[in-house]
This record gives structure tokens, C-alpha cells and sequence, in this order.
């Protein structure tokens, strides 16, 4: 049997009605207000893309030192995570790390010297 409360006007109503009801409401509040957040985001990403300007270089970078393709991984996971650090590929293979990168945040030598404090012998080539 379904509880019965009396409302504002003294009849009764089903507590389960009023539960749906309320649980409804709640659901159409949060789905429209994710969908205006959505557009708000939308717009700040827009507006943002609109006015940065990035100047990017790219250097090819000599490694001695690599013993593997794990080497490379690693090197290659470290310069990802450097500011200014747009793309990098290391080759185990070559002995070189091809890096593409942000001229406004970082410079050949800050790249190479990280390299370096992973304990490679890093240097620019060309």
C-alpha cells in the first residue's frame, strides 16, 4: 500500500507521485543546466583558441647514451611533460629526439638540458 499525505489544499496525494515528481524536476533542472554550462564552455574555448598565438620551432636533438627503445620512451615521456614541449618522437634507433616546441616558453637549449639531466649526452644537431 502506497502512504498517503494530505497536501496544500487538504487532499490526499500518493507519497510515490510526489517522489517521481520531485526526482523529475530535479533531473530537467540539472540536464538544462549542463547544457547552458556546455555552451558556456564552448564559448570561453572559442574565444580562447581566437586569441593565441603560438610561434613554434622545431630542433633535432642528438642522444648518446640510449641502450633501448625504453630509453627513447622515457626520454620521449619526459619532454612531453616540459613546458613548451608541443610534440617530441625519440628514435633509439637514430640517436635523436625530433622535438617540436613553443619558442615563447622554452629554447634548443632548455630541451637539451633536460635530456642532459636524465643522464644522456644530449646536443643540437645542424
Amino acid at each position: 500500500m502506497v502512504e498517503q499525505e494530505r497536501d496544500g489544499a487538504g487532499a490526499r496525494q500518493p507519497r510515490a507521485n510526489r517522489i517521481v515528481f520531485a526526482t523529475a524536476a530535479v533531473l530537467a533542472l540539472a540536464a538544462a543546466g549542463g547544457a547552458s554550462a556546455l555552451i558556456v564552455r564552448a564559448q570561453r574555448t572559442t574565444v580562447a583558441a581566437a586569441t593565441i598565438t603560438v610561434k613554434t620551432e622545431s630542433v633535432v636533438v642528438a642522444i648518446e647514451g640510449m641502450h633501448c627503445g625504453g630509453c627513447a620512451s622515457g626520454i620521449k615521456a619526459m619532454l612531453k611533460r616540459t613546458p613548451g614541449v608541443i610534440s617530441a618522437e625519440v628514435s633509439y634507433e637514430a640517436g635523436e629526439a625530433s622535438v617540436e616546441y613553443d619558442s615563447a616558453k622554452t629554447t634548443r637549449e632548455k630541451i637539451v638540458e633536460a635530456i642532459t639531466n636524465m643522464g644522456y649526452k644530449a646536443s643540437v644537431k645542424g
